[in-house]
């Protein structure tokens, strides 16, 4: 099975690299500084638990033309970028591909169902804590490390069995779900909070847990979020937010949300598709999100500064 990584960053990367390391087939799309690295020095993974390896043997391209098409798509780029990124993998999806989104939020699969179709199309969570450090090189801190995906309409899939199946022999920890709404919602709970949290302060989950203060900020984040998708019909198991909450707590201190690197790194921010969704379905369905609102407002400024200065640069 040949497998396609749109966004060879913390997510993308990493498992990407554990199946390049297991020897599948493996295209990585990257960009600038980062693709220049990886095709002079290959793919560098510096893992807590897998240790360090180092991939060569793919093919490290920014043409998705050169890459061709694929049996499965790994869709990991951010969400500012979709708009340009969903119809350029085009060259990518054969007559029997399927794309699998692990963005983060929880309504990417409509946008990429509207340019493939439903069949052709999965949503998928992926549970990792994992960033770029430096060019060509991606550094993997905590978090399960594990994929869940499934159709959109929920329900059983031969095909997603294939690809667990696959997925699996590659060395990555994957499952097939019946109602991927529910991680997905699982998912937005944790990474508002964690995402939102670590970005707000600049501090990691460690010292973020250890003051009183953020630390019921970050439950109170997760119970709005827990909230809302009650009100919009997720079959959430009962506290869900206190699950997310206590798995939260058992992540290695130091862990950092991709948000807060990406903030660090000057980079465009997801808060549209996290907190900012939770805000503005929070006012459809008629259900308070005051700590969501308050942590979109905050970041969408420090995300309208990046891409202000994105558009200096490239004008």
């Amino acid at each position: 099975m040949r497998f396609g990584i749109m966004g060879t960053g913390g997510v993308g990367g990493y498992f990407g690299g554990l199946l390049a390391r297991a020897g599948m087939p493996v295209c990585f799309i990257a960009r600038g500084r980062h693709l220049q690295a990886l095709k002079e020095h290959g793919l560098t993974v510096d893992s807590v638990e897998s240790g360090r390896f180092n991939v060569q043997d793919a093919l490290f391209t920014d043409d998705p033309a050169e890459a061709g098409p694929c049996d499965v798509i790994l869709y990991c780029v951010k969400t500012p970028s979709n708009d340009a990124t969903i119809p350029s993998m085009r060259p990518m999806m054969g007559s029997d591909s399927v794309v699998i989104s692990l963005q983060n939020g929880v309504d990417n699969g409509e946008l990429l169902t509207r340019e493939y179709g439903e069949d052709r199309v999965m949503e998928g969570a992926a549970y990792v804590f994992s960033a770029i450090t430096a060019p060509g090189r991606i550094h993997q801190t905590g978090g399960p490390r594990r994929i869940v995906f499934g159709r959109l309409g929920g329900g059983s899939s031969a095909r997603g069995e294939e690809i667990v199946d696959a997925m699996q022999r590659g060395g990555v920890t994957a499952h097939l779900s019946t109602d991927i709404r529910i991680e997905l919602w699982n998912k937005l709970i944790l990474i508002c909070a964690v995402g939102g949290m670590t970005a707000l302060t600049r501090r990691p989950l460690g010292e973020i847990l250890g003051y009183d203060g953020t630390a019921r900020m970050a439950r109170e984040v997760m119970r709005e979020v827990y909230q809302l998708a009650l009100a919009m019909g997720i079959p959430l198991e009962p506290d869900a937010d206190g699950a997310n909450y206590r798995f939260m707590s058992q992540q290695h201190p130091s862990s950092k949300g991709s948000m807060c690197h990406d903030l660090e790194a000057g980079r465009r921010l997801e808060i549209d598709s996290l907190c900012g969704y939770a805000s503005r379905m929070g006012r459809v369905h008629g259900v308070a999100t005051p700590l969501n609102d308050y942590l979109y407002d905050t970041l969408k400024l420090e995300d309208l500064q990046a891409a202000r200065r994105f558009e200096e640069r490239t004008s």
